[in-house]
């Protein structure tokens, strides 16, 4: 189980030229560094690295040895290293990450003529996609999930509200039937159709704004 503090005791051994770190609990895990003050700065990013990737890989994390059951050599000496994972975490995961884009030839010629940033257009793509905010980057499902379909529901309180103004309409025009004003609710009724569709994805926030517009206008044109 993860934590956000871990404490380790690291074995600092004198060389020649420089200090070697390691850490008795974490075989894998090393570092190095000129003198002390900066082998404990080494130290610390080592162990967080280190236990950030056994995080990561779901692998089991072992409990920290006792510094008196260490033992040392000469021009060794053993200290406890003391990481916090939070800022790292955080750290690790806005770090920039290679992706393999592949698109037309035309269309790559058209981006660079327009002077297009391909790394900001594909973390907004993927940003609206997911319905993640630029400053939410925990992203919960079921929140996202959750505003999406209040949307929907106030969507459906709109149509709702529709219905009644069409109602009236029919009533006042029922001596007169009017076949253009059959061909829009009609189509109104094709847009509800395809709004139940988009309450069932909860997910395509940009469709959803469209059906929206397109209704929007279709009233505009009964008003008329």
């Amino acid at each position: 189980m993860s934590k956000d503090q871990y404490i380790y005791p690291a074995v600092f051994t004198k060389e020649s030229e420089h200090l070697s770190i390691a850490f008795p609990d974490l075989p894998e895990c090393k570092a190095s560094a000129d003198n002390v003050e900066e082998g404990f700065a080494n130290a610390k990013e080592a162990l967080a690295l280190h236990l950030y990737g056994l995080e990561e890989n779901g692998e089991i994390i072992p409990e920290p040895s006792e510094v008196v059951g260490i033992q040392t050599g000469e021009n060794q000496f053993v200290t406890l290293i003391e990481t916090w994972m939070p800022p790292f975490r955080k750290k690790m995961e806005n770090q920039a990450v290679k992706k393999t884009l592949t698109i037309p030839k035309w269309l790559d010629d058209a981006a660079k003529d327009a002077d297009l940033n391909y790394s900001r257009i594909l973390q907004d793509a993927l940003k609206d996609e997911l319905n993640i905010d630029e400053n939410d980057h925990s992203f919960s499902v079921q929140e996202k999930l959750n505003k999406q379909l209040k949307k929907v529901k106030k969507s459906l309180r709109d149509l709702s509200k529709i219905r009644v103004h069409v109602n009236m309409a029919d009533d006042a025009n029922k001596d007169e039937p009017d076949q253009n004003m059959n061909l829009i609710k009609n189509e109104i009724d094709n847009v509800k159709k395809e709004l139940s569709e988009v309450a069932e994805r909860l997910k395509n926030s940009e469709e959803y704004q469209r059906l929206n517009e397109k209704l929007n206008r279709l009233l505009d044109k009964l008003n008329r």
